[in-house]
Formats: structure tokens, sequence, C-alpha cells
């Protein structure tokens, strides 16, 4: 009988890495962790935590602007670059910090994985043996082969959290999640700020009516929206760099002092040898089947590295269903994301969960949407904090929640009630039957349940038994 040194080994160590490697070990397995670097992955290090601490400053910044409109004496104040991105890493090391208790009882190396074989894989030289394998390499920026771009110079995630200086002006390549979020922070720090977008509107995954949203508020903020163009050539004027993208039938040239592109993710399986270990992959990733399973038995792939969703927390829920799996091969457990809940972290916040109205009209024929205006939760104008809007999607016929799209200040907050009910099959009326506290936003979400249930059928049922009754006692 073979002899493995571990029962589970996780290569990558961002944040399904970690998740998975935790629970493996405090479910008794042998767990080891490998990372190429070093742990946290591209979300601590480049994304998710320094792009909301970036944000959180730049909103800070638009606050002070406009503290006349509070009472306040206007702020002058003056952007130190230098300083914002020391902040920045600040962050990143106090998230770090946080974060080792995810590696106890787990034994963690560092280099290159590569398979040699489905139950070994090489790091530095030496061989070790796993009887399961769960890849979490993640990704990495994707950047297009673009005439000229490499010379004249670009950022991305990697670098942009890393300037020293403000950059006068911005071009920012991508009107996605990243390119809004990162086009708004510059803005408001006092970049001059262009986005070129393919599609014709930003953040095209979103409902029309939230896209729009978010593009009023880049609008508002003095960000540019180039829409329906895309990239063709990059070169340079003199210290400036010239974008060129083609826009219907005609070329347009915009200038700016850098270039940020935020055009998608590339998953990281090249130096993993694959072939060895017999795990199929392409270009978007590796293939995995409804448990997360390559196509090697024994090995198990989560995160960006697999494609679809390219979340945190999504790669996080991947590791619990891995792990289970891999551990516990009886009555395994396959992958659903009929609840997923995502956040574009623009001021007002977009966020969402469930089906969209195109897609629930797909599947229900008929739906009823429910809209609340986000300035009439009474918190948002204590904080005058009043764009924004609440849309709850249902059936025709009763309240179980199809989807919810939220903008509005801090939107994301209220997804983790909506998404509780919609996990657990609850409705809108054990929404509107739980008492919260108020003044809080989430009392926007038990308001848009009492409007649904004014418009129900319920409540028209109820009102044929009521009169009658009261009738009776003249």
């Amino acid at each position: 009988m073979a002899r493995y040194q571990y029962d589970v080994t996780v290569i990558g160590g961002g944040s399904g890495g970690l998740t998975a490697a935790r629970l493996a070990a405090a479910l008794g397995a042998r767990t080891a962790l490998i990372d190429k670097e070093r742990l946290g992955g591209d979300c601590l290090h480049y994304g998710c935590v320094p792009s909301k601490a970036l944000i959180h400053v730049a909103k800070v910044v638009s606050l002070a602007k406009s503290s006349m409109d509070l009472g306040l004496m206007p702020a002058d104040l003056k952007v130190d670059m230098a300083r914002v991105s020391a902040h920045v890493q600040q962050v990143i090391e106090r998230v770090s910090e946080s974060e080792k208790v995810y590696v106890e009882d787990v034994s963690v190396g560092f280099g290159q994985a590569s398979f040699r074989s489905k139950q070994e894989i090489d790091l530095n030289g030496d061989t070790l043996a796993s009887k399961q394998f769960i890849i979490a390499t993640g990704s990495r920026p994707q950047v297009p082969p673009i005439e000229g771009l490499k010379e004249a110079g670009y950022l991305t995630n990697e670098a942009v959290f890393d300037l020293q200086n403000l950059p006068p002006s911005l071009i920012v390549v991508g009107g996605g999640p990243m390119g809004v979020e990162m086009a708004q922070a510059f803005a408001r720090l006092g970049s001059l700020v262009t986005v070129i977008q393919g599609p014709e509107r930003v953040l095209p995954r979103e409902e029309l009516e939230v896209a729009d949203a978010v593009a009023k508020a880049l609008t508002r903020d003095g960000v540019r929206l180039v829409l329906g163009a895309r990239m063709e050539r990059v070169r340079r004027n003199g210290d400036k760099k010239v974008v060129e993208a083609r826009q219907e039938d005609q070329v347009i040239a915009v200038e700016a002092d850098e270039i940020l592109i935020a055009l998608g993710r590339s998953p990281n399986v090249e130096e993993l040898n694959l072939e060895a270990a017999g795990v199929t992959y392409d270009k978007k990733g590796i293939k995995t089947d409804d448990y997360l399973q390559t196509t090697a038995s024994n090995i198990s792939a989560i995160g960006d590295v697999i494609g679809g969703y390219l979340f945190t927390h999504v790669a996080a829920y991947q590791a619990s269903v891995a792990v289970r799996n891999a551990l516990v091969p009886v009555g395994r457990k396959k992958v659903d994301y009929r609840v997923l809940p995502w956040v574009t972290f623009t001021d007002p916040e977009a966020a969402r969960v469930g089906m969209t109205e195109e897609e629930a009209m797909k599947k229900e024929k008929q739906i009823r949407v429910v809209r609340f205006s986000w300035h009439e939760i009474d918190r948002a104008q204590t904080e005058g904090d009043l764009e924004g809007f609440i849309k709850i999607i249902l059936p025709q016929k009763g309240d179980k929640i199809l989807g919810a799209h939220l903008v509005g200040g801090r939107a994301g907050e209220l997804l983790g009630e909506l998404a509780l009910a919609m996990q657990h099959h609850l409705g809108l009326q054990d929404v509107l039957a739980t008492i919260h506290a108020y003044p809080t936003l989430s009392t926007g979400v038990q308001q848009v349940a009492f409007e649904a249930y004014l418009e129900s059928t319920a409540l028209s049922n109820a009102r044929k038994i009521i009169r009658p009754v009261l009738s009776l006692r003249g």
C-alpha cells in the first residue's frame, strides 16, 4: 500500500486555499498548504482588501469636500499618494496577521508545485505525496495583446495600490466591477479619469437600471465614460500615453498619464504540469464537475482557477464543498449557486442576489417586481445618502424571493438577510414578520417587504374575509 505524507494537500494559499486547509486540519486530516510566494492570495494583496481600503480613503475625501452641505467649513484636502499607499499596505498587514489562525496545525510550504503523478507533486526538488489534492492557485490579470501596450507601460491590480504619486490623469480599460470601483476612487482622489468600455454600458452583468445608476454616480464624480469602444492600439505622446479605441466606425484617441487594465482574469495553471496528473484544463481554467472534482478522481479544484464566479466568497464556499467531498466520499455534496450574492463597491454600492428580471421571466413566465426608493429609508435620510433603490423580484403568486437588486450606501450589507431567506426558502412575508431595529438601513428591506404585502393576493384575500366581519359588527 502506498504511503502518503498527507491526507490533503492544498495548492494555493489564497482565500479558498486557506479555508480548505483550515477546515481539513480541523476535521483531523494531515494537511499541507503550498503557495508559490506568500499566503493571502490575490484578494489580500492585490484585490478585495487593498481596493476597499483605497475606496474608503476616496470616500473620506469626497465627504470632506462636501462638508459644507452639513454646515461644516469645507476642507481643502491634498492627497499624498505615498501615504495613502502606505495606509493600504498597513490594512493588508493587519488582515494578513488575522489570517494566521488558518494555518494552525497545517504544514505550510513555499515554492512552485508541479505534479509528477496523481498522487505526487514536486516542490523545490522534493517529492510530496498526498491522498487528495485541492488546487486553488487563483488567477492573474488578463492583459490583451494590444499593439504598443507593453512598450507604453500599464498598471493592473498588482501594481496600482503601490503608486507613490497620484496620476493627474488615468485611463481605465474595462467597465466591470474593478474598473468602475477604481475609476471612481481615483476620480475622487483627484485624477482625471476616463473609462473605455467595450460593451455599451458599464457592469453588463447587472440589471440595466443598476448599471445606469452606477454610471450616473461615476459621471457625477467627473469620470468620463467612453462606451461601445474597444482598445486597438497604444502609443506614447511625450510623457503621455495614448489609447486608440474603435467606437462604431471611428477611431478615438484618449490621452492620459497612466493606463489601468481591468479586463478580467486568467487562471494560473501553466506551471502545475497538470498533464502528469491527468487533469483537463483550457484557457478558461481547470475542468471540474458539480462536485468540484477534476478529471483525476483524487484531485479537486476551487476558486478562480476553475473560472465561473470569480469571487472570494465563492472560493471559500467551494473550499467547504471540496474538503467535505475529499474526506467523506459517501453522499458527496454538489455545489449550489442558486443563492449567490455579489457587490460592486462603488458609491452607491450595487448589490444583488438571485435572478435578474429577465432570468426570472424565463423561469416563471409571470413575475411581479416591487421597488422601494433608498431615500425613503429614514437612516439614509439622516446620513444624506439618498441615491438608490431596492428591487425585489417575486413570482406572480406567492412571496418567494427570486432575486434582489439594491443600489445604495452600504447596500451590500443588506444582502445577508435576503440571501439567508432565499437559502432556507423563506418568503418575503417572513422578512416582514421579523422585527428590525430602527433606524437602520435594514428597515429598508422590511419596508419593501411591507410594500410587497400591500400589493399581494394574500392581503386581497384577507380583505375579503375581514370586510364581512366588520359589517357584522355594524
